[in-house]
């Protein structure tokens, strides 16, 4: 991302990879200054990218046609993606996978990885429907003692032959060389899920009740995470399946306006952050919890209230937190505070704090901004990737947290503590054990290079 003379004078930088034309960005910070970029056309093309701070030179690899990623997560020396699969068919399935970093530099590689079949569904009528995941959106990986790396998911299906799309909750592994996958495929399509984490010891889920809008949740323990709970069908063979904890939560002190989106900070608490509305009062809320015996107890809530443009379109873009800084980022599309129109605005809450007083963003003008990562040894500084509006070539931006001098403009909300309390409401949580189809597909590595845009020391 940086030339090494720019890592020693720049506060804030800004750089564009050659080549490099995207409709859709991701970034996830790796070690040692290096980042790793995914990037999509509008017309199917689709790669990574490793970028050095260290060097001017951007390593890229392709991924098929047919595959789309919409999150990836970095653990340990591997990526984990998810997304979607078109098979030769036109049916769109969920699709994990994974590669090694190291394949960056050596040259070439392979992806491992599956797309999801549709699969029978034992508690519907004996398994006479099946159910197909369209689409992994959000993922979060951690270690398991036992069983290696878990995949948490969030996944979007449907039941064949319906067309109502439901937004599940699902988990898998590739352990011994096979894949192994199961959903809670959200039977009543209640809830919609738009981002789930790992904690130190929980699995969380979030999103937006479609019924009254409220902000849901639900907690699972790695432990017992999606593992089925079997129930055998009466003077019949077979069984149904569906997980033990039926309890969700509820947060009924604003409606959503959109997705809400996590990340995990200390131990087990986590942070979200989400837009809400109910016109004329529509803002930005951010608000941290812990958990205590499997149940997310509110500590700190922030309101921003602002006023919406007309014609603009709010989305929540990225969130990350810096463990080492004590920093917070939200990065969304938001009219802002002083702003006065629609900016991909990086906003920074400093933790463990949130009082009343004013937040302070920073936003590029002239360009969207599609995700955000912390960055760098001593976490002290963001990247986010995204593109110069109507351009559509990769930019990537890196600012430290306190900078004096920006390539960006600086924007501030002003917010006020808030409280809420959660209802308990019992969430269907019947299961579904798709069928992984597993392949790997091959990959080789060129070179391309970034430029310099702008440098604040």
């Amino acid at each position: 991302l940086l030339l090494p003379l720019c890592v020693a004078r720049g506060q804030s930088v800004v750089t564009e990879v050659q080549y490099a034309h995207q409709d859709t960005s991701i970034v996830r910070y790796w070690k040692n200054g290096i980042s790793i970029v995914y990037t999509q056309t509008w017309y199917d093309d689709n790669y990574f990218y490793l970028v050095d701070s260290a060097t001017t030179q951007v390593l890229m690899m392709a991924v098929g046609d047919a595959v789309k990623v919409n999150d990836f997560r970095i653990l340990h020396d591997t990526v984990y993606m998810g997304g979607h699969y078109i098979d030769g068919l036109g049916t769109k399935k969920g699709w994990l996978g994974f590669f090694a970093i190291q394949d960056f530099y050596t040259g070439s590689g392979n992806y491992y990885c599956m797309a999801a079949q549709a699969t029978i569904m034992p508690d519907c009528y004996g398994g006479c429907f099946l159910n197909q995941i369209d689409e992994i959106t959000r993922l979060a990986v951690y270690d398991d003692a036992q069983m290696g790396v878990q995949i948490a998911y969030i996944g979007k299906n449907h039941i064949v032959g319906e067309t109502l799309q439901r937004v599940g909750i699902g988990w898998a592994t590739y352990y011994m060389g096979s894949w192994s996958n199961n959903i809670i495929y959200n039977k009543h399509a209640k809830e919609e899920y738009s981002d789930i984490i790992a904690t130190q010891n929980y699995v969380v889920a979030l999103g937006r009740d479609n019924v009254n809008a409220h902000l849901a949740l639900r907690i699972f323990p790695k432990s017992s995470f999606l593992i089925p709970t079997w129930v055998p069908y009466p003077g019949a063979p077979g069984a149904w399946c569906y997980h033990y904890n039926t309890t969700g939560q509820e947060f009924a002190d604003l409606n959503l306006d959109n997705d809400v989106m996590a990340t995990a900070l200390d131990g087990d608490e986590f942070a979200v952050a989400y837009h809400y509305t109910s016109s004329p009062k529509d803002g930005l809320a951010v608000k941290t919890f812990g958990i205590t015996s499997g149940m997310a107890t509110l500590l700190q809530g922030l309101n921003a209230q602002t006023v919406r443009q007309p014609g603009s379109t709010w989305k929540m873009r990225d969130i990350g937190y810096s463990l080492k800084s004590g920093r917070l980022m939200v990065l969304n599309d938001f009219d802002g505070g002083t702003v006065g129109n629609q900016q991909s605005i990086v906003y920074q809450f400093p933790l463990p704090a949130l009082t009343a007083g004013i937040y302070y963003g920073r936003y590029l003008p002239g360009y969207n901004l599609h995700a955000l990562a912390p960055f760098g040894t001593m976490q002290d500084a963001f990247v986010a990737t995204g593109n110069v509006i109507g351009d559509f070539s990769l930019s990537l931006y890196w600012e430290k947290y306190t900078a004096s001098t920006s390539c960006g403009l600086q924007d501030a909300i002003d917010g006020k503590p808030t409280t809420a309390t959660y209802e308990t409401p019992n969430m269907a949580t019947n299961m579904n054990v798709p069928t992984p189809s597993p392949w790997y597909f091959p990959f080789s590595v060129q070179v391309v290079e970034k430029n310099m845009i702008c440098s604040q020391p």
